[in-house]
């Protein structure tokens, strides 16, 4: 997390500027947006703001209508875009969209519901910064292959994503397709289903999703973040033109519900691929994705998943533990052949596998000979009991977050000092 200091202090210590913005479910939109007079509508307020603009959150529940709609038939008439954020900030002057400090702002989508695809949040345009708030309800109303999404980085830049938790609904959480040196910090992503796309198999409905068709989309990080219970993955890398890293984030029983129904895939970090089509679209340099720091724990399928990868992928100091496969590395032999080959090229550091839910599935699929394997217990021989970690409650994953959004510190699969593998310097830090 060092690496990423210093993040940009909250507004709640800033005194609010004469250009802030101020929105209520209670407010009227024929007022100017101000303490005490605000807007009624997110939109009203996005469409006032000008860089270095704060647009507020104030407490409730805000359900916009089809009215609402900034960009009806938007992103090549496929989406119906209900905040639109193409205006470009700055560096020294972003755009922000904001909880009020103290206060909880829930924006329920679930009245939305026009026969197209939906975005909640289509960030277009650079230096945009959303904190603090709630997305749910969100619909899919198409029965085709399709989705709909919570927050959609389709070309912004320099944006990040803040303690904003997207869950209920049917759609992904965060998905991006454009856009470089993008951050995605302590957001969660749960209890997210499609039941009326494909069949109602569940499927195109992650936490987070970055399929980046850029080569130049670099330096997009999610860090911080969970994803419980999405009826497909946690975390999906699939598509990606250009590396990303996932770092200290927790993924668990994604493809079940809250009383442990199969849904979809049920994949907690899905770390590549390009699809297994005769021939795959992929770039010419293949980019190695880094995973770095992560739990997956309970997941349905696999915990933490190379998904036929055209080359490797880096795996450092993270946990897996009751996955069907805790550590699947399978690759694709080629872009012109798609045959399922033991993984090549992968590093694997520092990792640690314990109880699989498959037979000797701790890492799968992998060629050790084409692959880089350094101090994991699966390959330095070291065989983990219950006895090793401080404590096997995954209860736990669902404490609070700290007062600054961080996630909370937590013993459950944290090693004993005195075990073997934590002297080695194995697992999540």
């Amino acid at each position: 997390m060092k690496r990423l200091l210093p993040l940009i202090a909250f507004m709640a210590t800033v005194p609010a500027l004469a250009g802030d913005l101020y929105v209520s479910p209670t407010g009227n939109d024929t007022g100017d947006g101000q303490l005490n007079t605000p807007f009624r509508t997110i939109g009203a307020a996005i469409e006032k703001a000008t860089p270095g603009t704060v647009i507020y959150l104030r407490e409730g529940i805000y359900r916009p209508n089809t009215a609402d709609i900034m960009q009806p038939n938007g992103e090549g008439g496929n989406y119906d875009c209900v905040y639109y954020l193409d205006k470009d900030g700055s560096s020294e002057l972003p755009f922000t969209i904001a909880g009020y400090p103290g206060e909880k702002a829930v924006i329920d989508l679930s009245g939305i519901k026009t026969g197209r695809r939906i975005i909640g949040f289509d960030m277009k345009g650079d230096h945009w910064h959303l904190k603090n708030f709630d997305i749910v309800g969100i619909q899919v109303t198409q029965t085709g292959h399709t989705q709909s999404i919570n927050v959609a980085l389709f070309g912004g830049s320099n944006c990040r994503i803040e303690q904003v938790n997207m869950h209920d609904g049917m759609g992904i959480g965060v998905y991006a397709t454009k856009g470089h040196d993008n951050l995605v910090l302590n957001c969660d992503a749960y209890n997210n289903y499609d039941p009326v796309s494909e069949d109602a198999r569940g499927g195109n409905c992650d936490g987070f999703g970055f399929h980046l068709k850029d080569t130049g989309a670099t330096g997009n990080v999610i860090s911080g973040c969970r994803a419980w219970r999405n009826s497909d993955d946690g975390f999906d890398l699939i598509n990606n033109y250009a590396p990303v890293t996932i770092e200290n984030c927790w993924a668990w029983e994604n493809g079940y519900d809250a009383d442990m129904n199969s849904r979809g895939d049920g994949t907690g970090i899905k770390s590549g691929g390009f699809g297994m089509k005769p021939q795959a679209k992929a770039p010419e340099e293949i980019p190695r994705n880094i995973i770095r720091n992560c739990l997956a724990y309970a997941n349905k399928n696999q915990g933490i998943y190379a998904n036929h990868h055209l080359g490797g992928l880096d795996f450092e100091s993270n946990t897996a533990y009751r996955n069907r496969r805790n550590f699947n590395m399978v690759c694709r032999k080629s872009a012109d052949e798609a045959i399922d080959v033991d993984g090549y090229r992968h590093r694997l550091t520092n990792n640690i596998s314990f109880e699989p839910g498959d037979k000797n599935a701790d890492c799968v699929n992998i060629d050790k000979n084409r692959s880089i394997l350094t101090n994991n217990n699966f390959s330095a021989g070291i065989n983990l009991t219950a006895s090793d970690f401080e404590s096997l409650d995954a209860s736990q994953l669902l404490m609070p977050r700290k007062a600054d959004g961080s996630l909370p510190e937590i013993t459950f699969l944290r090693l004993k000092p005195e075990s073997e593998a934590a002297k080695a310097g194995m697992g999540r830090k």
